[in-house]
């Protein structure tokens, strides 16, 4: 019996983001190793005791998801992905990198990482990266990687039913803690072209930026969950414009228009290797109004080998190769994390009391 273990990184985070992004991980990941025992521990906070515990029985440790690869010295230091130093024997050989991206450009790795990454990663294994900056990492590391995109990509989305024209509503998503002065043009175009804007916080503190920028009192507010997100996502026509990555993309798997803001290497570096329609900060000032009067076709071209390549180290003879479906309902249902939230979204004035 096979025993895998799952480094989960949207347990202990404050950025619902990571739930996005680990519920398209386990779903790809699922049907290729349903034959097995899973075990789990947060990535935010490492392993623990018991974690080291079912690391060191487990066949392989997956890290799923996020921007968890970095040329700095991570090891003993808070981070997306905690690693102590009494971690390291259970770990050995064992983590395999699922849809995981970097960090950050970079230009040279410290030693002391690419010695911690090469002890921890596994060396038997081909790893999948997200991104391009990944990719390079891996290597410098002195490891194998293929770029398969994000997960939240690979299947599920709504591409056939996103429409070419305007809806009557927008969504905006932002990032406090990359503000920018043109997130008020971008907040000033949405409220001039579209009679209803409305606001997803995927951080709280998105929230208290938003509300910083001039027009802010005209923007409805959602509950910052993905359940309240999804059923607004469900409940008609919107188009989802923002800086977060896995907000924007969530709204194609509803088959929304969705156009995501650049603001750092993991949306130029997805968007020009995939097709995912983005915007770079620099356009919004002066191009965002003509891009959201035409189509925005989610055209994506997604590295089909390269997936098949990663998911096939982990098929046994009776694992599907039919890509996990997703639906709106199923998403709201059976998001990770999700737990006794609101599914109705609310306004800003009853965020307020």
């Amino acid at each position: 019996m096979r025993h895998i273990h799952l480094i989960d990184t949207s347990s202990a985070t404050d950025n619902v983001g990571d739930e996005i992004i680990v519920e398209a991980a386990r779903r790809q990941l699922g049907p290729v190793i349903a034959d097995a025992y899973i075990t789990r521990s947060s990535g935010h906070d490492g392993l623990g005791a018991s974690g080291r515990g079912l690391v060191a029985t487990a066949d392989v440790a997956f890290l799923l998801g996020t921007n968890a690869l970095s040329a700095r010295f991570r090891l003993g230091h808070s981070f997306m992905w905690r690693v102590g130093w009494r971690d390291l024997a259970a770990l050995r050989n064992k983590v395999v990198l699922l849809g995981v991206g970097g960090n950050r450009d970079f230009d040279r790795v410290d030693w002391r990482q690419r010695r911690f990454m090469r002890h921890v990663l596994s060396r038997d294994h081909v790893h999948s990266v997200r991104d391009d900056v990944g990719e390079r990492l891996v290597a410098a590391f002195g490891h194998r990687a293929v770029n398969t995109s994000c997960p939240t990509l690979w299947s599920g989305l709504g591409l056939e039913r996103v429409p070419d024209g305007m809806a009557p509503r927008a969504c905006l998503t932002l990032t406090k803690h990359r503000a920018d002065p043109s997130d008020s043009v971008l907040l000033s175009t949405l409220l001039r072209l579209y009679p209803e804007v409305w606001f997803w916080p995927q951080q709280p503190r998105d929230l208290g930026y938003l509300q910083t920028l001039d027009g802010h009192e005209k923007v409805r507010v959602l509950a910052p969950n993905l359940v309240a997100y999804d059923a607004f996502l469900r409940s008609g026509p919107v188009d989802v414009v923002g800086t977060r990555l896995h907000g924007t993309i969530r709204g194609l798997h509803h088959g929304r228009r969705a156009l995501v803001v650049e603001i750092d290497n993991r949306a130029r570096d997805i968007g020009a290797e995939t097709g995912l329609p983005t915007i770079t900060r620099a356009d919004v000032l002066t191009g965002l109004e003509a891009r959201l009067r035409g189509p925005i076709p989610p055209k994506l071209t997604l590295p089909e080998a390269n997936i098949e390549r990663f998911l096939d180290q982990f098929r046994t003879t009776d694992s599907p190769r039919v890509k996990p479906a997703l639906t709106p309902t199923q998403s709201a249902e059976t998001s990770v994390g999700s737990g006794p939230y609101p599914a109705a979204p609310v306004t800003s004035e009853q965020t307020q009391r």
